[in-house]
Order: structure tokens, then sequence, then C-alpha cells
């Protein structure tokens, strides 16, 4: 959905019609040249879109029959106009398509039947008196149409036309096909008007991801001083049990899987948390009282026989509609829940303690997450999205709060005027400066977890009081590191456990890595914090973002096919890359080598024109939304709004809205205060590759298998009346897939293509220490909740066992071995301390183990209803 006005584009006319099946499909090809990196220009096919032959002296009545130089008239007539109502600028003429009554113009264009053609022209509206209709005009390519209304501006006048681009994506049938503009307003001789026309053939497939460069921020060697070490220190913290205020959450605990999560037990949201904010609507916020009311319960599992989460008799049909005659389709199941991650128990923070991985905090009995007067771990409101790729994306999370500047502090970039970071002076005093790092989403979003009190922290723990606990502890000393990891394996403790001796503590780690002037400084903050403590979310963010730029994976099949390797994709992949770019129209918002959206590279690189915001054309006017954000219909928009959220001290996340306000210090595109925006309920594109290991899908993990995934948009979503005024344009029937399995099949098999086989088997750099994670609690329990365990092996850089599938794993249950108790056996109760003894431990473990009730005591179990 990319270009001035979007693609696709909204609809007043009709929708996608099927293809005959006797017609030939003409195949794609790969790339001639293996070096290829970006879109090649496209031809335009449109002989004399500017209507300047024959030369015109004066505005021009054309009749039926009659020709404009390439154009035939063929209905009613219509006026060629030169001079007055032209687009400024503009050299050639406009066609006003009602001459003395509504009229049509065509061209015959050669074109492949099956292959979708962009249309692009320029249009306005031409009233007199008080006629303030709006004025309609029908684009046609063959059989396949659109319609677009052009409502009349309040300060319209003959010298102040609003001319705007429009664009259609089309499917040809045939081998030609005319294409043809016919006014739909009647009863006037002042009609609509159409200048500028094109049309393009269609894009080639994507290049190999290798194409891409990877998008780091152009001054790193300003605050990085050795990469490697930054890299490994990123790669520490990521994996590292530590962090998490309960000793056990790493960042890593949510994203172990190809990057992402698929644990099955206690995974469960409510749902309609309104935005990551909480409700900003007085709908969301009564529609999350009703998820809560509705909730079945936590620490249950989640079966296969729960997937999808909305559920219809015919899922290559669409469904039916409220207030509309059934068609035989109803929905069979609907819940607002969301499959999502578990984070941490509900305490408020009090203290680290020294040579502790465990943060003291006070329990405070959440409403949601408990059962009978005992707290579960939380879970997310939205499905963990992966971390591998994610390096080439403008915004990180699904609402896309993580800016592209790092500020060196939090998640929020420029919306927060606030934030500093410590610089230290030649004579070692230290001041307060802002910084402002491009091309630094990464950074800012790991920012994010860490301190969040629902993923991985209690809540009020600060990045200064985390430094305070990581910088004494020996990195990774509960977790096995395999003396063959591709980073961290030359730093490998004899013990097998951790990373060895003073050499590779968190705070040497840090000196390495990072200039001296942001860590030296030799005096202490107002609160009492070294340079290195008060720093810490900066090394924090950028040492995860070195680590994660690294998690490239650029050799899955299609990268081979993409550079010449013609046997790389199945005959099967092959046709379902045919429907990707053409019939299922998946490529106008999955583009680029990054199969993505609000990528780097779209919105600021090769493919860049706009910066971030675009305008498209909707069933309901014209919109201005953010680039690679759509609202696609999974759930009602007030539910979550994604990117149309507003932080409660820093304002809107939408670019669209933020220039709307004026705050965008960068404005690529002006948004009046009277455009409509189309963000409520929008999420960021998420990366196709690797997608057959990340499921569960969409931002409410509803999806178990990219079958479902492929039924759902051959419906044309689940909301589409709910989310009308939001919902992106290319969301509609895919009525040539309706009943076709063959062509799921085809589209799920093109997909599969997109996996590295590296991420499958875990291998460099995808390779890790090991992880012990969380995956829900006893089904008895008494004053606390006792975890139940996985443990993920540590593997080297020769990788180690496949991973499952999402739905493999509802199957089979989890692939990797269990653990029972508080903490992983023989790694407890105390963690290896550098650099400075130990402090005396405080009686009381923060974590204690669990107790053994009084004899004869019966207490319910925590369950899950189903």
């Amino acid at each position: 959905m990319k270009g001035l006005l979007g693609c696709g584009l909204g609809v007043l006319g009709v929708g996608l019609g099927a293809l005959p099946a006797q017609e030939p499909i003409v195949p794609i090809e790969p790339p001639a040249a293996p070096e290829q990196s970006e879109v090649a220009e496209l031809m335009d096919l449109v002989r004399d879109g500017a209507f300047s032959s024959p030369g015109y002296a004066r505005t021009t009545l054309v009749r039926t029959q009659k020709k404009i130089g390439e154009w035939q008239v063929d209905l009613g007539d219509v006026d060629v106009v030169v001079g007055e109502y032209r687009p400024p600028g503009y050299r050639g003429n406009a066609i006003d398509l009602n001459g003395t009554r509504s009229g049509s113009i065509y061209q015959a264009v050669p074109v492949q039947p099956g292959l979708r053609y962009t249309v692009k022209f320029l249009a306005a509206g031409k009233w007199a008196g008080n006629d303030n209709r709006p004025r309609v005009v029908t684009v046609r390519l063959g059989k396949q149409k659109m319609t677009f209304s052009i409502a009349k501006p309040a300060d319209w006048s003959p010298s102040a036309v609003d001319w705007k681009w429009y664009t259609a994506d089309l499917l040809a049938q045939g081998t030609q096909a005319a294409l043809r503009f016919t006014s739909e307003t009647s009863r006037t001789a002042d009609g609509p008007m159409i200048a500028a026309v094109s049309l393009y053939a269609p894009q080639g497939p994507p290049g190999p991801l290798s194409s891409v460069p990877v998008p780091l921020p152009a001054d790193l060697e300003k605050y990085i001083a050795n990469r490697e070490r930054a890299i490994a220190l990123g790669k520490a913290l990521f994996w590292d049990m530590q962090v998490g205020s309960d000793g056990r959450t790493a960042c890593a605990t949510c994203h172990w899987h190809a990057g992402a999560d698929m644990r099955l037990k206690n995974t469960v949201h409510p749902g309609a948390p309104g935005s990551n904010f909480g409700p900003q609507y007085p709908q969301s916020g009564s529609l999350f009282a009703d998820a809560v009311k509705k909730f079945r319960g936590v620490n249950g599992t989640l079966k296969s026989e729960d997937f999808p989460f909305h559920k219809v008799l015919q899922p290559l049909a669409p469904a039916d509609r409220q207030g509309q005659p059934s068609k035989g389709n109803p929905v069979l199941r609907d819940t607002r829940e969301v499959a999502g991650s578990q984070g941490v128990l509900t305490e408020d923070f009090i203290a680290v303690v020294r040579g502790r991985s465990a943060d003291l905090g006070n329990p405070v009995l959440n409403p949601v997450f408990s059962m009978h007067g005992v707290n579960v771990r939380q879970v997310t409101g939205r499905n963990s999205p992966t971390t591998i790729n994610a390096v080439f994306f403008d915004r990180l999370f699904w609402d896309g709060r993580a800016n592209r500047y790092f500020n060196g502090v939090n998640p929020f970039g420029d919306l927060d005027p606030e934030a500093r970071v410590y610089f230290a002076e030649a004579d070692g005093s230290m001041s307060r400066v802002m910084v402002r790092i491009d091309n630094a989403a990464l950074a800012s979003q790991a920012t994010g977890p860490a301190i969040s009190p629902v993923e991985m922290s209690w809540d009020g723990r600060r990045f200064s009081e985390l430094a305070r606990k990581l910088l004494p502890l020996r990195p990774l000393a509960l977790q096995k590191v395999s003396p063959d990891d591709s980073v961290l394996g030359c730093f490998c403790d004899e013990s097998g456990h951790g990373l060895c001796g003073k050499k590779t503590s968190y705070s040497q780690l840090i000196r390495e890595a990072f200039k001296p002037e942001w860590w030296s400084g030799r005096r202490l903050t107002s609160e009492g914090f070294t340079h290195m403590e008060a720093n810490f979310s900066l090394y924090w963010g950028l040492a995860i973002m070195m680590y994660e730029s690294t998690l490239v994976s650029d050799q899955a099949p299609y990268d081979r096919w993409a550079a010449g390797d013609r046997s790389a994709l199945s005959p099967l992949a092959k046709e379902g890359l045919k429907i990707f770019m053409n019939e299922g129209r998946c490529i106008n918002c999955h583009s680029g080598p990054e199969f993505a959206g609000a990528t780097v590279s779209e919105l600021r690189g090769v493919l860049s024109n706009d910066g971030g915001v675009e305008r498209m054309q909707m069933s309901t006017g014209i919109a201005v939304y953010d680039g690679g954000f759509y609202n696609i219909g999974v759930r009602p928009t007030f539910e979550d709004i994604g990117v149309g959220a507003a932080h409660p001290l820093f304002g809107p996340l939408s670019y669209s809205r933020q220039e709307q306000l004026g705050r965008n210090p960068e404005p690529k595109v002006v948004v009046s205060q009277d455009q409509r925006l189309a963000v409520n309920g929008a999420f960021k594109t998420p990366t196709l590759r690797n997608v057959s290991l990340t499921g569960p899908y969409m931002h409410n993990g509803g999806m178990k298998s990219l079958r479902e995934v492929v039924e759902f948009y051959v419906r044309g979503g689940d909301f589409p009346d709910q989310n009308r005024q939001d919902l992106a344009p290319d969301i509609r029937p895919l009525e040539g897939m309706y009943g076709s399995e063959f062509k799921v099949d085809a589209l799920v098999e093109f997909m599969e293509h997109l996996t590295d086989e590296r991420v499958r088997r875990q291998k460099a750099p995808f390779d890790h220490p090991e992880l012990v994670i969380p995956n829900g609690h006893a089904e008895e329990c008494y004053d606390e909740a006792m975890d139940q365990l996985l443990v993920i092996p540590a593997n080297g850089r020769d990788g180690g066992e496949g991973l499952w599938t999402f739905e493999q794993t509802l199957q089979r249950g989890m692939q990797w071995r269990s653990g029972s108790g508080r903490y992983p056996e023989s790694k407890y109760p105390t963690a290896p301390v550098n650099d400075i003894p130990p402090a005396k431990l405080i009686p009381g473990d923060p974590l204690p183990l669990p107790k053994s009730p009084a004899e004869g005591a019966v207490k319910p179990p925590i369950y899950w209803r189903d």
C-alpha cells in the first residue's frame, strides 16, 4: 500500500473478480541479475497520458466516437481542458469527463493475464452554481474497476482546484485490455476531471535480503569503541535470566523460539486492552471490563481446538454480517482474548540486594492474574513479534512506540523532551546531555520490557537500580554457555555456567565496548548512582541493538531463488509467489526483500518519498495514515487502537497525528487539522521471514497456522464493517480464491520457503545460551504460585534440535524437557559475584522455595475454565 495514495484503494464499486479457470497464467521468473537490490523503474504503458496530442489552443468539446490523440471517446462527450483548472505546473491538458453530459474515454493497452497493474492519475472536481454533489469517476482495466468519489472542498474556486493523486490496482484478465475513465455524475456539464494518467506494469518479486544494507546509526562511533565487545555485551544482556526482578526472566524468555514465543500454558490475556497505555476511549474501557468478565481464567493450556479465536463455518468464504441477509456462513466462535507472553508476578519494587539475582518486592494482588487470592504470572496484551530481522524496521512494537530515534533512556525518542544521559567531562565531572541516535529503533525497543511491571520488572524499578544489581554479577551465571557459542564461547567459564572471571564482568564489557566519556565520570549523581549505573539504559539499548543487528536471516530458499537459483523454490511455492504478488495483494503490505512494512528501506531508503506519512483512498474517502501500519480487521478497532494511541505524557504515537498537531520536528507531508486520519486499530506490518516458526499469528495471537492466516485474508478480514473508518483498502474478499484449497496450499508453501534453515536449526548467529523459562504454574499451589519450567539447552554455532511450528507444538506438546520447582537445579540459591565481594545476604529469599501446607490444609488449585 505504497505511493501517494496507497494502492488497492477504496472501493465504491466492484471488488476483485475471479479469474477464468481456462486462462493461461504467465509464471513469474526470478530477477535476471543475482545482485538486483531494488525494484526497477516501472514502464508506463499509457500513450499520451497528458492528453497533449493533438495540440488544442483552447478548451474543446469532443463527442462520442471522436479521438483525443491516443484516446477514444466512447460514451457521451468530454471537454479537453486547456489553461484554466489545470494542475499548477502541469504542462499537459486535463479531461473534464462531463462535456455537456457524462462521458467516457479509453485506450487499449497490452497486459498479461493474472498480473496486477497500477493506474495512477490526478483527479479533481469541477462545480458550478449550487450543485455541491460529489464528482464520481470509475476507472476500468478490462472488466476490473474501481470507483472514486471527490467531495467539493469548502474553498473551491476555478482558480483553486484541489488536484490530488489517485491510484488503483487492477487485475488483468487477457492479453489486451481497455483502460477506461467514466464519469458517474449525471445531469451536469461540470464533472470529474483527470490528468497525468499512467499505467505501470507489475513490479518484479523482491530481491534477496542480502541486498538490503543493515540500517545502523551513522554516528555509532560516537558512542561505541569496540563493536565486537558491544555485540557480546548485548547477547549476554539479552539472554541473562538475572535481569528480571524475579531473577528468572530474560529478554529471551519471550523471544526464544525463532525470535518469538510459543509457550502454551498461562499465556492468555483477557483481551481488549484498549492500547499499550490502557483504554483511551469510553468504548475501550467498557470493552476491557467486559473482556475481564468473560475471561475463562488463568494458568490454562492452549489447545489446537481453541484456534482460530474468531471462527466461521466456511473459512474460505465471507462470513455472515449483522444486518445483512445470511450467506450460510455464521460465526461459530469469537473471543476477545489474546495469546500473549508470560511476564512476572505483580509486585512493587523495594530494592536490589547486592550479590543476588532477584530483587526485593512487595506482592500486590492482581485482580485479573490471580486465582483464589494467589498471584500468577501476568500475560502481555499482545503477541510477541520476532526479534530476527527486527533491525530493518523504522519503528518497533506492534504500535510503533519504539521510536526511530534513541534518546538513551526509554522507547519514546523525541516524544520525551526531558530524556538525558550523563557525559564525563575532562575533570571527571558529569553533565546531563541529550542524545538523538537515528536508525536505532532496536535500542529504543530494548529499553521498554526491562523495566516493564508486566514483562520483566517489579513495578517502580529503574535502569540505574537494574545496573546496581547486574554490574557485580557474573554474566549468565545461572545458565550454561556453549564453548562453541559464536559470540560468547571465548568468554565461557570453565564450570560451563556463565562467563568467566573479572575480564567478562558486565562492568568490564561496558568499559571495552563504549567510549570512556559515557562511563568514566568520577562523581555520583544527585541520587547517589555512579556514572555507569546512571547511563545503564544507554549501554543496554545500544548493546542489544548491536546484538540483534546480527540476527539477519538472509539464507532462506527464497533468497537463493532471488539470486538466480531457479530450483530453490518448489513448483507449488512458485505458484504461491505468483498469488502473493498479484491476486492475493500480499506484496502491497509485506513489501521489499524484508517482506514487511514500516521498514527503513521502504520509508526512508531507496523506495522512500514520504518519511512515513502517506495518503490513501479508502471506501470512506481519502485518509492519511502511517506507512506500514494498517487496520486489517483482526479485531474491532477500539479493542486495541494500536498506533492510534497516545502516551499519557508524551502524546500520540502516530506520525500522522503528530504532524497534524504540529509535533513532528521533521514534517514530510502537511496534514491539515480537518484531514481524516486512518490510524486507529492499525498495527505494524510484521516480517514474513521465518513466519512458519513464529506462530501464533497476528497482534492478538489468534491464529495457529499460516492456513488460518490465508483464510482470514480470503474472506476479507473478520470485522470489515465495524472497522470501516480505518480499514486498509486492500482488506476486501479475494473472490478468486473462494473455496480454492490449491491456492491456499500454494501461498502457504511459498511463505514456508521464507524460512532460513539456520533459524530452524538454531545455528550461528541464532545460537544461544541455555534458558530456563516458566511455562505456567503447578496445578496446586498454596501461599504462592510455583513455576513449571522448560529447559532450553545451550547451542553452539553448529546449532541443535530443529524448531517446531506452533501448530506442531499444539499437537505434540512442548518439545523441550520440563523442570520443576523455583529454580533450575544446581544453579541456586546464590549467583557468583565478580569485582567485589558479595554483601551479607539478608534473611528470606525474594523468591523463597514453596512452603508445604499445614497437615490437612486444603486450598483450591489454580485452574483454567474450559
